[in-house]
Protein backbone atom coordinates (compact mmCIF):
# COMPACT_ATOMS: atom_id res chain seq x y z
CA UNK A 1 0.00 0.00 0.00
CA UNK A 2 1.45 3.84 -0.72
CA UNK A 3 2.75 4.96 2.05
CA UNK A 4 0.97 7.66 3.84
CA UNK A 5 2.31 10.86 5.90
CA UNK A 6 1.47 10.86 9.35
CA UNK A 7 -1.51 13.41 10.56
CA UNK A 8 -0.15 15.20 13.78
CA UNK A 9 2.71 17.16 13.98
CA UNK A 10 5.64 16.44 16.12
CA UNK A 11 6.34 19.77 17.48
CA UNK A 12 5.79 19.84 20.63
CA UNK A 13 8.90 19.20 23.71
CA UNK A 14 8.66 15.45 24.77
CA UNK A 15 7.21 16.54 28.41
CA UNK A 16 4.20 17.58 26.76
CA UNK A 17 3.61 14.84 24.77
CA UNK A 18 4.24 12.57 27.78
CA UNK A 19 1.52 14.49 29.43
CA UNK A 20 -0.53 14.23 26.67
CA UNK A 21 -0.16 10.53 25.78
CA UNK A 22 -0.56 9.92 29.60
CA UNK A 23 -4.06 11.60 29.65
CA UNK A 24 -4.91 10.27 26.38
CA UNK A 25 -5.32 6.60 27.71
CA UNK A 26 -8.26 7.22 30.18
CA UNK A 27 -10.39 9.10 27.06
CA UNK A 28 -9.64 5.77 25.21
CA UNK A 29 -12.21 3.76 27.11
CA UNK A 30 -15.29 6.27 26.17
CA UNK A 31 -14.28 6.75 22.63
CA UNK A 32 -14.24 3.20 22.32
CA UNK A 33 -17.58 3.12 23.58
CA UNK A 34 -18.86 5.58 21.38
CA UNK A 35 -17.28 3.93 18.55
CA UNK A 36 -18.44 0.72 18.50
CA UNK A 37 -14.96 -0.54 19.52
CA UNK A 38 -15.23 -2.18 22.94
CA UNK A 39 -15.55 -5.69 21.11
CA UNK A 40 -12.38 -5.91 20.77
CA UNK A 41 -11.97 -6.75 24.49
CA UNK A 42 -13.31 -9.80 23.86
CA UNK A 43 -9.75 -10.75 22.70
CA UNK A 44 -8.38 -10.25 25.92
CA UNK A 45 -9.55 -13.05 27.98
CA UNK A 46 -9.00 -15.37 25.49
CA UNK A 47 -5.15 -14.09 25.32
CA UNK A 48 -4.77 -14.15 29.31
CA UNK A 49 -5.11 -17.81 29.08
CA UNK A 50 -2.92 -18.66 26.74
CA UNK A 51 -0.60 -16.31 28.58
CA UNK A 52 -1.70 -17.87 32.07
CA UNK A 53 -0.44 -21.51 30.73
CA UNK A 54 2.21 -20.12 29.30
CA UNK A 55 3.74 -18.87 32.17
CA UNK A 56 3.18 -21.88 34.48
CA UNK A 57 5.20 -23.75 31.52
CA UNK A 58 7.69 -21.60 31.72
CA UNK A 59 8.13 -21.23 35.59
CA UNK A 60 8.32 -24.72 35.93
CA UNK A 61 10.43 -25.66 33.28
CA UNK A 62 13.15 -22.75 33.65
CA UNK A 63 13.57 -23.58 37.41
CA UNK A 64 13.99 -27.08 36.80
CA UNK A 65 16.70 -26.05 34.51
CA UNK A 66 17.85 -23.60 36.76
CA UNK A 67 18.03 -25.44 39.65
CA UNK A 68 19.50 -28.47 37.98
CA UNK A 69 22.19 -26.91 36.50
CA UNK A 70 23.44 -24.73 39.69
CA UNK A 71 22.99 -28.29 42.05
CA UNK A 72 25.78 -29.70 39.46
CA UNK A 73 27.87 -26.73 39.81
CA UNK A 74 27.53 -26.25 43.18
CA UNK A 75 28.75 -30.48 43.28
CA UNK A 76 31.32 -30.25 41.18
CA UNK A 77 32.83 -27.82 43.34
CA UNK A 78 32.26 -29.48 46.43
CA UNK A 79 29.85 -26.51 47.59
CA UNK A 80 26.52 -28.73 47.03
CA UNK A 81 25.47 -28.89 51.03
CA UNK A 82 23.85 -32.17 50.30
CA UNK A 83 26.78 -33.60 48.71
CA UNK A 84 29.00 -32.62 51.93
CA UNK A 85 26.42 -33.47 54.81
CA UNK A 86 26.31 -36.85 53.01
CA UNK A 87 29.74 -37.68 52.85
CA UNK A 88 31.21 -39.39 56.27
CA UNK A 89 35.19 -38.72 55.35
CA UNK A 90 34.45 -34.72 54.00
CA UNK A 91 37.11 -32.87 55.44
CA UNK A 92 34.44 -30.26 55.60
CA UNK A 93 34.59 -28.24 58.78
CA UNK A 94 30.82 -26.78 60.26
CA UNK A 95 31.68 -23.43 58.81
CA UNK A 96 32.30 -24.25 55.52
CA UNK A 97 28.91 -26.48 55.92
CA UNK A 98 27.44 -23.45 57.06
CA UNK A 99 28.85 -21.06 54.17
CA UNK A 100 27.85 -24.27 52.11
CA UNK A 101 23.98 -24.01 52.81
CA UNK A 102 24.20 -20.14 52.98
CA UNK A 103 25.27 -19.73 49.38
CA UNK A 104 23.08 -22.23 48.21
CA UNK A 105 20.22 -20.57 50.09
CA UNK A 106 21.25 -17.05 48.18
CA UNK A 107 21.69 -18.91 44.82
CA UNK A 108 18.01 -20.85 45.40
CA UNK A 109 16.49 -16.84 45.67
CA UNK A 110 18.33 -15.50 43.15
CA UNK A 111 17.04 -18.23 40.82
CA UNK A 112 13.61 -17.03 41.52
CA UNK A 113 13.73 -13.52 41.35
CA UNK A 114 15.27 -14.27 37.87
CA UNK A 115 12.66 -16.54 36.69
CA UNK A 116 10.36 -13.79 37.87
CA UNK A 117 11.97 -11.27 36.07
CA UNK A 118 12.39 -12.98 32.77
CA UNK A 119 8.70 -14.21 33.34
CA UNK A 120 8.03 -10.72 33.29
CA UNK A 121 9.87 -9.47 30.32
CA UNK A 122 8.40 -12.41 28.02
CA UNK A 123 4.98 -11.77 29.83
CA UNK A 124 5.04 -8.41 28.10
CA UNK A 125 6.29 -9.24 25.03
CA UNK A 126 4.17 -12.70 24.68
CA UNK A 127 0.99 -10.13 25.51
CA UNK A 128 2.36 -7.55 22.84
CA UNK A 129 2.81 -10.52 19.77
CA UNK A 130 -0.24 -11.94 20.64
CA UNK A 131 -1.96 -8.86 20.89
CA UNK A 132 -0.64 -7.29 17.66
CA UNK A 133 -3.56 -8.28 15.24
CA UNK A 134 -6.12 -7.17 17.36
CA UNK A 135 -3.86 -3.81 17.78
CA UNK A 136 -3.14 -3.28 14.49
CA UNK A 137 -7.42 -3.96 13.20
CA UNK A 138 -8.53 -1.69 15.99
CA UNK A 139 -6.08 1.00 14.76
CA UNK A 140 -7.15 0.69 11.41
CA UNK A 141 -9.91 1.05 12.78
CA UNK A 142 -9.61 4.21 14.44
CA UNK A 143 -8.13 5.97 11.32
CA UNK A 144 -10.78 4.98 9.49
CA UNK A 145 -12.78 6.70 11.58
CA UNK A 146 -10.57 10.10 11.76
CA UNK A 147 -9.11 10.15 8.42
CA UNK A 148 -11.41 7.87 6.08
CA UNK A 149 -8.54 6.08 4.92
CA UNK A 150 -8.07 2.41 5.80
CA UNK A 151 -5.78 -0.26 4.82
CA UNK A 152 -8.33 -3.44 3.20
CA UNK A 153 -8.95 -6.69 5.44
CA UNK A 154 -7.51 -10.25 4.61
CA UNK A 155 -6.56 -13.26 5.73
CA UNK A 156 -3.09 -12.63 4.52
CA UNK A 157 -2.80 -9.30 6.41
CA UNK A 158 -4.04 -10.61 9.61
CA UNK A 159 -0.95 -13.21 9.62
CA UNK A 160 1.48 -10.44 8.16
CA UNK A 161 -0.12 -8.02 11.28
CA UNK A 162 1.08 -11.50 13.51
CA UNK A 163 4.46 -11.96 11.99
CA UNK A 164 5.38 -8.37 12.21
CA UNK A 165 4.60 -8.60 15.93
CA UNK A 166 6.65 -11.50 16.46
CA UNK A 167 9.62 -10.03 15.10
CA UNK A 168 9.55 -6.21 16.50
CA UNK A 169 8.53 -7.93 19.78
CA UNK A 170 11.70 -9.75 19.51
CA UNK A 171 13.92 -6.76 18.42
CA UNK A 172 12.39 -5.01 21.26
CA UNK A 173 12.91 -7.61 23.74
CA UNK A 174 16.53 -7.67 22.64
CA UNK A 175 16.95 -4.22 22.63
CA UNK A 176 15.31 -3.90 26.49
CA UNK A 177 17.32 -7.18 27.60
CA UNK A 178 20.49 -5.32 26.82
CA UNK A 179 20.51 -2.07 27.77
CA UNK A 180 18.69 -3.49 31.20
CA UNK A 181 22.14 -5.73 31.49
CA UNK A 182 24.50 -3.00 30.57
CA UNK A 183 22.44 -0.97 33.91
CA UNK A 184 23.05 -4.09 35.97
CA UNK A 185 26.40 -4.36 35.30
CA UNK A 186 27.21 -0.91 35.89
CA UNK A 187 25.37 -0.95 38.98
CA UNK A 188 27.55 -4.11 40.07
CA UNK A 189 30.84 -2.45 39.28
CA UNK A 190 29.90 0.44 41.30
CA UNK A 191 29.08 -1.56 44.09
CA UNK A 192 32.31 -3.25 43.90
CA UNK A 193 34.52 -0.11 43.00
CA UNK A 194 32.64 2.78 44.31
CA UNK A 195 30.06 1.21 46.70
CA UNK A 196 29.17 5.32 48.29
CA UNK A 197 28.06 6.20 44.58
CA UNK A 198 26.16 3.12 43.86
CA UNK A 199 24.12 3.89 46.85
CA UNK A 200 23.28 7.50 45.59
CA UNK A 201 23.07 6.66 42.12
CA UNK A 202 20.63 3.46 42.92
CA UNK A 203 17.40 5.39 42.86
CA UNK A 204 18.80 6.75 38.89
CA UNK A 205 19.29 3.07 37.86
CA UNK A 206 16.34 1.80 38.75
CA UNK A 207 14.50 4.47 37.29
CA UNK A 208 16.29 3.71 34.38
CA UNK A 209 16.00 0.25 34.02
CA UNK A 210 11.98 1.29 34.20
CA UNK A 211 12.24 3.77 31.75
CA UNK A 212 13.30 1.76 29.47
CA UNK A 213 10.78 -1.14 30.07
CA UNK A 214 7.85 1.65 29.68
CA UNK A 215 9.29 2.88 26.31
CA UNK A 216 9.42 0.19 24.63
CA UNK A 217 5.89 -1.31 25.35
CA UNK A 218 5.16 1.67 24.00
CA UNK A 219 7.04 1.60 20.42
CA UNK A 220 5.30 -1.84 20.25
CA UNK A 221 1.76 0.05 20.51
CA UNK A 222 2.58 2.44 18.33
CA UNK A 223 4.23 -0.11 15.84
CA UNK A 224 0.46 -1.14 15.32
CA UNK A 225 -0.35 2.40 14.64
CA UNK A 226 2.69 3.29 12.53
CA UNK A 227 1.91 0.34 10.08
CA UNK A 228 -1.44 1.86 9.36
CA UNK A 229 0.52 5.14 7.79
CA UNK A 230 2.65 2.55 5.44
CA UNK A 231 5.76 2.33 7.89
CA UNK A 232 7.92 -0.75 8.28
CA UNK A 233 8.61 -2.08 10.92
CA UNK A 234 12.24 -0.85 11.03
CA UNK A 235 10.63 2.72 10.21
CA UNK A 236 8.59 2.70 12.73
CA UNK A 237 10.76 2.17 15.16
CA UNK A 238 13.23 5.40 13.69
CA UNK A 239 9.97 7.41 13.88
CA UNK A 240 9.56 6.09 17.36
CA UNK A 241 12.54 7.99 18.54
CA UNK A 242 10.78 11.12 17.49
CA UNK A 243 8.16 10.44 19.22
CA UNK A 244 9.64 9.47 22.42
CA UNK A 245 7.38 11.09 24.65
CA UNK A 246 4.39 9.72 23.48
CA UNK A 247 5.55 6.85 23.45
CA UNK A 248 7.04 6.78 26.98
CA UNK A 249 3.57 7.90 28.29
CA UNK A 250 1.53 4.86 27.16
CA UNK A 251 4.67 2.68 28.07
CA UNK A 252 4.02 4.17 31.35
CA UNK A 253 0.06 3.30 31.25
CA UNK A 254 1.30 -0.50 30.55
CA UNK A 255 4.05 -0.20 32.90
CA UNK A 256 2.36 0.44 35.85
CA UNK A 257 -0.66 -1.36 35.19
CA UNK A 258 1.45 -4.81 35.06
CA UNK A 259 3.60 -3.77 38.49
CA UNK A 260 0.19 -4.07 40.10
CA UNK A 261 0.79 -6.67 42.74
CA UNK A 262 -1.17 -9.64 42.59
CA UNK A 263 -3.73 -8.70 39.38
CA UNK A 264 -0.66 -7.27 37.11
CA UNK A 265 -0.95 -9.85 34.29
CA UNK A 266 -5.06 -9.64 34.28
CA UNK A 267 -4.95 -5.68 34.11
CA UNK A 268 -2.03 -5.05 31.82
CA UNK A 269 -4.29 -7.79 29.17
CA UNK A 270 -7.56 -6.08 30.00
CA UNK A 271 -6.56 -2.52 29.85
CA UNK A 272 -3.21 -2.23 28.27
CA UNK A 273 -3.10 -3.31 24.31
CA UNK A 274 -6.30 -2.09 22.99
CA UNK A 275 -7.36 1.34 24.97
CA UNK A 276 -3.40 2.47 24.80
CA UNK A 277 -3.50 1.63 21.04
CA UNK A 278 -6.85 3.36 20.78
CA UNK A 279 -5.05 6.17 22.73
CA UNK A 280 -2.15 6.10 20.51
CA UNK A 281 -4.08 6.06 17.37
CA UNK A 282 -6.10 9.22 18.22
CA UNK A 283 -2.52 11.00 19.49
CA UNK A 284 -1.29 10.07 15.72
CA UNK A 285 -4.33 10.38 13.40
CA UNK A 286 -6.75 12.65 15.22
CA UNK A 287 -5.73 16.71 15.44
CA UNK A 288 -6.96 17.13 18.95
CA UNK A 289 -7.83 13.93 20.41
Amino acid sequence: PPKLAVVNSRTASPIRTYVSALASWPRAFGYMRQSGLLRYHLAAPVVLAMLTWAGWALTSGLTGFLQENLDRALTRIGLNPDTVSDSADAWWTEVVLWGASQLDWMIGWATVLLILWIKLKLTKYLLLTLMAPFMSTVAAAVRQRETGHALPFSLGQLFRDLMRGVRTASVLLAAELALTLALALAGLWMTVFAAPLAVLLSPVLLLAGWTIGAYFYGAAVFDAVYEQSGLSWASSLRQGWADRGRLLGIGTVFSLLLATPYLGVVLAALMGPIPCTVAAARLTFTPSP
